[in-house]
C-alpha cells in the first residue's frame, strides 16, 4: 500500500510539472553504446544517464567510481580507499552484469571474479563522456552486458595544438598531475597524456558495527595507513586517406598499486596485502563513410595483469586478454532510418593464474540493429529500434538476444518510451578453471530487462522490472561455484529532475527505489532501497561557480535477507568551487563530506572523514 502511495504521488508530481515552462535547453550530445553507432541522446528509446566533460570538471571527480557514485545515481560501495576493490549495482545487479568498454574496447577483466571491470582504476583526466545505458544490453554488445553498458570516450583533438594541465594536492597527502596535448591537421590528428596519482591513504579497515570501537576512525585507533599510486598513460593517432576514408590506432595503459587489508574489522589490519595493476588496451580501426554506409573494421585487445600479494606472502598472479575482430556497416536506406549489421570473433583467454594455465574460449557473433525515425500522431515524432545477436561458443551454450525500442513524443518534447531486451552473461575463466571452487559445467546466465518512461529533458519517470536466470554464485556449503535454479528479480523506480533557473542556478536530483532479490526472494546485500542524489551549482558570474553535491543513502544491510550490520541511513555533502582567472587557467578547490559523517558501505572497511583539496587546470 506504501508503495502504491509513493508511486501515484509521483506520477501526479510529474504529470504536473511536465508540462511547466522548460527553461533549461540541453546541448546536442551524441550516444555511442546504445546502438553501437553514434546518435543524437534525443533519439536513442534506452534509458540512459550521459555524464559530460563539464560535468566532471566543475565536481572534480577524479576517477570512474566517483563518477559514477555522485553523478551517475549508482549505489557503491567499496572495501576502503581509493583503489580498494569496489562494486556498484545498476539497477540492483552488480558490477559483474555490467559490460564496461573504454572507446569501444573492454575493460572487463575476464580473470577477476566474475569477470567485473576494475572501474575504480580509472582515471578520468582525458575523459570526455561517460555514457550509462540501463538494461540488458547484449543484442548489442553481446556477454556481460545484462545490466547494462558504460562507455567511457576518450578525448577527441581540434584543430591546431592544444594542452591541458592539471595540478591537485589534498588531504591524505594525496598529489594529482596530469597532461593531455593533442595536434590536429586536415590530415591527421594525435592525442597524447598521462596522469600520476598518489596518496598515503587512510586504513583500508575499520571497527566493525558489532565491535566496540566502531565509529572511531584509523588515526584515533593507531591503524596503519593504506596507500595507493596510480600512472596511466593514453595515446591516439588517426590519419585521414580520403575525404572518406580514416584509420585510427589507440592505446590504453594502467599502472597502479593499491595497498589492502586482509578482512573487515580491525583485526584485519595488516601491512602486507597489496595489489598490482598492469592493464593495457589497444585498438585499430579502418573506417569509410559515405552518403549510404558508414563502415568499420576494428581490433581490440585487452590485456591484463594483475598480481596480488597476501597477509601470508602469498603470491597470485592474474594475466588475460580479451582479442576481438569486429566488421560493422550503419547502412541508410531512407531520409531517417538505419540499419547496422556485422560480425566478430572474440577469444577470452586465461594465460596465466595461480594453479591453472593456458585456459581459454572463443565465441563467433552476427548482430543486427535496425533504426526507424518517423512521424506519427499528429506529425510527432515515432523512434522504433530493434537489435538482434547470436553468439556460438565453442564450449558451452549459444546465445541468441535482442532488444526492442519505442520512444514517442506526445506533446512538444514531452516522450513515453519502453524498452524490453534479453541478455547473457558467459561463465569466466576463473569460474569455470579457476584455483577456487571451479565448475566446468556452468552455462551462461539469461536475463530479461524491462522499462517504461514517462518525461521530457526536465523531469522524468521511470519503472523497470529486470530478472535473472540460471544465476552463478559461489556455495558456501559446497565451496564451489554453482548455478541457482529459479529467478533473481530487480524492480523500481527512477526519478530524475534538472533545470536551470535565473540565468545562474544549475539543478540536478535523481532517485532511485530499488527491489533486488536473489532466487530464494531474499533481499540481495549491500543495495540501498532508496537513494537520493541532488546538486546545485551557482554561477555567481562567467569566472565564478559554487557548487554543492549530496547523496542519501537508505536503509541498506551487509548480508542477504536484510542480515548483517545496517550500513545505510545516511547523508553526505560535497563542496567544490572554480574561479577562472582567464581562459586559460583555472583555480579550484574541493570539501568532500562537508559535515565529516561517519559512515562504512561494506562493514568493518572505512571511508574518507572531511577532505580538502586544492587544484589548478591550464589550457593551451
Amino acid at each position: 500500500m506504501k508503495n502504491n502511495i509513493k508511486i501515484s504521488l509521483i506520477l501526479a508530481s510529474l504529470i504536473s510539472s511536465l508540462y511547466a515552462q522548460n527553461s533549461y535547453t540541453l546541448e546536442t550530445i551524441n550516444v555511442t553504446s546504445s546502438l553501437g553507432t553514434s546518435i543524437d541522446q534525443k533519439d536513442i528509446t534506452d534509458s540512459a544517464t550521459i555524464i559530460t566533460k563539464d560535468d566532471i570538471q566543475e565536481s572534480r571527480v577524479t576517477n570512474l567510481a566517483e563518477a559514477l557514485s555522485r553523478l551517475g545515481n549508482i549505489p557503491m560501495v567499496q572495501n576502503g580507499a581509493v583503489g580498494t576493490n569496489s562494486s556498484f549495482f545498476l539497477r540492483g545487479m552488480d558490477s559483474s552484469r555490467t559490460l564496461v568498454l573504454i572507446d569501444g574496447v573492454r575493460y572487463n577483466d575476464p580473470t577477476n571474479i566474475g569477470a567485473a571491470a576494475q572501474f575504480e582504476q580509472i582515471m578520468l583526466y582525458n575523459v570526455d563522456q561517460i555514457e550509462i545505458i540501463k538494461g540488458a544490453q547484449s543484442g548489442v554488445w553481446g556477454a556481460d552486458a545484462t545490466a547494462g553498458v558504460i562507455n567511457i570516450i576518450t578525448s577527441k583533438p581540434k584543430k591546431g595544438l592544444h594542452a591541458a594541465v592539471n595540478a591537485e594536492y589534498g588531504s591524505y597527502n594525496s598529489i594529482k598531475t596530469s597532461l593531455q596535448t593533442s595536434y590536429a591537421t586536415d590530415k591527421y590528428d594525435l592525442t597524447i597524456g598521462g596522469i600520476l596519482y598518489n596518496t598515503d591513504g587512510f586504513s583500508a579497515v575499520e571497527p566493525k558495527k558489532s565491535e566496540a570501537d566502531y565509529g572511531k576512525r584509523y588515526d584515533e585507533l593507531g591503524l596503519e595507513k593504506d596507500a595507493y599510486d596510480n600512472k596511466s598513460l593514453n595515446a591516439k593517432l588517426g590519419i585521414n586517406l580520403t575525404e572518406n576514408d580514416r584509420v585510427e590506432a589507440g592505446v590504453q595503459s594502467i599502472n597502479s598499486l593499491s595497498h589492502s587489508d586482509s578482512g573487515a574489522g580491525i583485526t584485519g589490519d595488516s601491512k602486507v596485502p597489496q595489489t598490482t595493476l598492469q592493464n593495457r588496451f589497444y585498438t585499430l580501426a579502418l573506417k569509410h563513410k559515405d552518403s549510404i554506409n558508414d563502415l568499420k573494421l576494428q581490433y581490440n585487445l585487452s590485456d591484463f595483469h594483475r598480481d596480488y600479494i597476501s597477509s601470508s606472502y602469498t603470491h597470485y598472479r592474474y594475466i588475460g586478454s580479451v582479442d576481438e575482430y569486429k566488421l560493422d556497416d550503419k547502412i541508410k536506406y531512407l531520409q531517417n532510418s538505419f540499419v547496422r549489421v556485422g560480425g566478430s570473433y572474440q577469444k577470452f583467454e586465461q594465460k596465466e593464474i595461480t594453479a591453472n594455465t593456458n585456459k581459454s574460449f572463443d565465441a563467433k557473433s552476427v548482430f543486427l540493429t535496425n533504426y526507424n525515425k518517423f512521424e506519427m500522431l499528429s506529425g510527432k515524432n515515432t523512434i522504433v529500434t530493434e537489435s538482434v545477436r547470436y553468439d556460438k561458443y565453442n564450449n558451452f551454450d549459444d546465445s541468441f538476444t535482442g532488444k526492442v525500442g519505442v520512444k514517442q513524443f506526445i506533446h512538444n518534447d514531452i516522450y513515453v518510451s519502453a524498452n524490453v531486451g534479453t541478455g547473457f552473461n558467459a561463465p569466466t575463466l576463473g569460474e569455470l578453471y579457476g584455483q577456487w571452487g571451479a565448475n566446468p559445467d556452468l552455462k551462461p546466465e539469461k536475463s530479461f530487462t524491462s522499462d517504461l518512461t514517462l518525461g521530457n529533458d526536465t523531469l522524468w519517470v521511470t519503472g523497470f522490472y529486470n530478472e535473472i536466470k540460471d544465476l552463478i554464485e559461489y556455495d558456501m556449503t559446497t565451496w564451489a561455484y554453482v548455478q541457482a535454479s529459479g529467478k533473481a528479480k530487480f524492480r523500481g523506480i527512477e526519478l530524475g529532475y534538472k533545470d536551470y533557473f535565473f540565468d545562474s542556478i544549475g539543478v540536478n536530483a535523481m532517485y532511485t527505489y530499488i527491489e533486488a532479490k536473489n532466487v530464494n526472494g531474499e533481499a540481495l546485500a549491500r543495495r540501498p532501497k532508496n537513494q537520493i542524489d541532488a546538486s546545485v551549482i551557482y554561477y555567481v558570474s562567467d569566472d565564478f561557480d559554487l557548487g554543492i553535491n549530496a547523496q542519501y543513502i537508505g536503509t541498506r544491510y551487509d548480508s542477504a535477507d536484510n542480515q548483517g550490520a545496517q550500513t545505510g541511513e545516511y547523508a553526505i555533502a560535497n563542496f567544490v568551487t572554480n574561479i577562472k582567472v582567464n581562459n586559460n587557467v583555472t583555480f579550484y578547490g574541493k570539501i568532500d563530506n562537508l559535515t565529516d559523517e561517519y559512515y562504512q558501505t561494506v562493514d568493518g572497511y572505512a571511508t574518507a572523514g572531511r577532505s580538502l583539496y586544492l587544484g589548478l587546470n591550464a589550457k593551451f
